[in-house]
């Protein structure tokens, strides 16, 4: 009986081999479905699938042929719902794109007549520590004696207040330069006035009657400094400011220059404070600000998505 039932469905199957050459990749007609080729072997011209009636895979398989078997249990298995109808491709997992880093915005100033602070700003410049703002160098010096480290806070916490500044860098060159030297950066928080960090560079040796190896040696030193100060000002993070409220219109005091992107969303914080020792923790967050778009060179605006209503002073982050 096994043996005649597979000699009945050969030579079916050889048939609509034959036919099935000019339907590869067609439409399937109705109740036949798609199997591999059992004749596939048998002849060059055989292509790899034929069609064939449904009823024939389901109602059992011909036992002569395993090629058959392979086939009705590929077949079967969709029939019955424990395979997907299209074939699963296994998709790399999507990159997660996050906006670049909002850059900080940063004052430089220099402690002494030295007057290394030109050079010191080229250096931050071309490392890319952030934003440097101008600073009304004579409201700084009208705001007197800014000798001690006291006086400093005072100052970053002004400058914070007037220029929306992030950090204040104060540089403080020896009073005689000379191999051995130290140039030391103190890093303060503009949030909360405190002193973040001081790094420092040592001038590296010269020969002292060599005045282009002296300022080889200088701009070695300030470079290193600068490399230090990146390294700080990349952990700290950033904070902005809502400046203005216009009906549901939220402006911030950062916008394309620091790196804002429309569509962002920024967490919005009421208050803050200052720990010593570690740097400025932010208050409670009473909601998001989602930019629309930009107001100036480094100015935005946006909507709040959620949260409390806002008021001017009120800060923004990205974490």
């Amino acid at each position: 009986m096994r043996n005649h039932r597979l000699s009945v469905v050969l030579p079916f199957l050889f048939l609509l081999t034959a036919c099935a050459g000019n339907r590869v990749g067609s439409t399937p007609p109705d109740g036949y479905v798609e199997i591999e080729n059992p004749a596939f072997t048998m002849s060059k011209d055989a292509p790899a699938t034929i069609w064939v009636p449904r009823s024939y895979v389901e109602s059992g398989v011909p036992r002569g042929s395993e090629l058959l078997k392979k086939g009705y249990e590929a077949v079967k298995q969709g029939a019955t719902g424990n395979a997907p109808a299209h074939p699963v491709i296994n998709e790399a997992p999507q990159a997660t794109v996050n906006p670049p880093a909002v850059k900080s915005r940063i004052v430089a100033l220099e402690m002494g007549q030295n007057r290394f602070l030109p050079q010191f700003r080229e250096k931050l410049k071309s490392a890319s520590v952030g934003i440097l703002l101008e600073p009304d160098l004579g409201s700084i010096a009208s705001f007197g004696s800014i000798t001690s480290q006291e006086e400093r806070l005072s100052l970053s916490k002004r400058l914070s207040q007037d220029l929306s500044s992030n950090l204040v860098l104060f540089i403080i060159a020896p009073d005689q330069i000379a191999p051995g030297k130290k140039f030391v950066v103190e890093i303060h928080d503009g949030m909360g006035g405190g002193v973040l960090r001081e790094v420092d560079a040592i001038i590296p040796a010269y020969d002292a009657a060599d005045q282009a190896a002296r300022a080889s040696a200088v701009a070695s030193a300030l470079a290193g400094v600068t490399g230090k100060v990146k390294e700080v000002v990349a952990l700290v993070p950033w904070y902005g400011r809502i400046v203005a409220i216009d009906g549901e219109r939220v402006y911030i005091n950062a916008g394309k220059e620091a790196g804002v992107t429309i569509g962002q969303d920024l967490k919005i914080f009421r208050g803050g404070k200052f720990v010593a020792g570690l740097g400025f923790a932010p208050g409670e967050m009473i909601g998001t600000l989602k930019i629309q778009g930009f107001a100036g060179p480094n100015g935005a605006y946006g909507v709040v998505k959620d949260g409390q209503r806002v008021r001017v002073s009120d800060m923004v982050a990205t974490e």
